[in-house]
């Protein structure tokens, strides 16, 4: 039988405190095809807009708390939509969307992130 436990405790964000947090638990947990991530939006914080094309990685975002808003486009910096998701909602989103994350809210936002190719 094989396993990993990891936290935030011993993971340090890539974010500053004051914009929120991100945590990548995949090199912490040993895993091998899977990414998982958790990331905290404070309001009125906002991701860098991306895809993952050079990886074919596409990306599940699962809201466990507050509200979070998604832009989406083909091309970078270019958004034509927009999804707004609720505690309990998910979007899954292809390796060559961009995608920009944003919390336009009044609280905090904590979104699970799972990615693979």
């Amino acid at each position: 039988m094989e396993y990993s436990v990891s936290s935030t405790d011993v993971i340090d964000s890539v974010v500053p405190d004051e914009f929120g947090g991100m945590w990548f638990f995949r090199d912490a947990l040993g895993c091998e095809n899977l990414g998982m991530t958790l990331l905290e939006l404070e309001p009125g914080g906002e991701g860098k807009p991306h895809d993952h094309a050079g990886e074919n990685h596409e990306e599940v975002y699962l809201v466990v708390d507050g509200e979070l808003t998604v832009e989406l486009g083909e091309a970078e910096g270019e958004f034509e939509s927009e999804e707004t998701l609720a505690a309990g909602e998910a979007i899954r989103v292809a390796a060559d969307t961009w995608r920009r994350l944003e919390n336009a809210g009044d609280d905090p936002v904590r979104v699970a992130i799972a990615g693979a190719p």
